[in-house]
C-alpha cells in the first residue's frame, strides 16, 4: 500500500511513508518512492483536491457596515440604513423581529439598547442569531452577510 501526503500548497511532499506491514518506503535518489507514487495514480487513484476555504467569518462589523449591508441586502431601506447609523433610530424590520422577543426580564429592552446604540455588532451572540431568525436569516446567511460587510 502507498500512501501519500500533499503539503498546505496541494504538491506532494517527499516524505518516508510507512505501509502495512510497518516498514518504511523512503524518500531516496532512486526514486523508488516517486515511482510508486506514479504506479498508483496508473491503477487510477488521483491526489486529493487541496481543501477550499471561504474566507474568514468577521468576529464582528461596525455599526455602519451592518446598517449599508442590510440595506444593501433589501431588508432594510437606504433611509433606514442612514437614520440608524446615524441618530440610532431603528428600521421598521428591526422593529417588527424585536416584537417577537419575549418581554421577559428586560430581553426586549435589552435588544433593542443594543441595536439603537452599539457601535459594534459581534457575529457569535446569541441575539445575533435570533434576530437573523426573525429577519430570514439562516446561520449561513448571517456569516455571508457579516463577510459582505466587512468590506465595506
Amino acid at each position: 500500500m502507498y500512501a501519500k501526503i500533499n503539503g498546505p500548497d496541494g504538491r506532494l511532499l517527499p516524505i518516508i511513508v510507512r505501509v502495512a506491514d510497518n516498514t518504511a518506503i523512503p524518500s531516496d535518489p532512486s526514486n523508488n518512492d516517486w515511482q510508486a507514487y506514479e504506479a498508483w495514480i496508473a491503477e487510477g487513484n488521483a491526489p486529493a483536491e487541496p481543501e477550499a476555504h471561504g474566507p474568514a467569518i468577521p468576529a464582528s462589523i461596525s455599526d455602519r457596515q451592518f446598517a449599508q449591508a442590510l440595506a444593501l441586502a433589501g431588508t432594510i431601506t437606504e433611509a433606514e440604513a442612514l437614520a440608524w447609523a446615524a441618530r440610532g433610530e431603528l428600521p421598521q424590520a428591526m422593529e417588527d423581529a424585536l416584537d417577537h422577543i419575549p418581554d421577559t426580564n428586560g430581553q426586549r429592552f435589552g435588544a433593542r439598547m443594543m441595536l439603537a446604540a452599539a457601535t459594534t455588532y459581534e457575529r457569535r451572540l446569541p441575539l445575533t442569531e435570533q434576530l437573523g431568525a426573525l429577519l430570514g436569516y439562516d446561520a449561513a446567511a448571517l456569516d455571508a452577510l457579516w463577510i459582505r460587510a466587512a468590506t465595506l
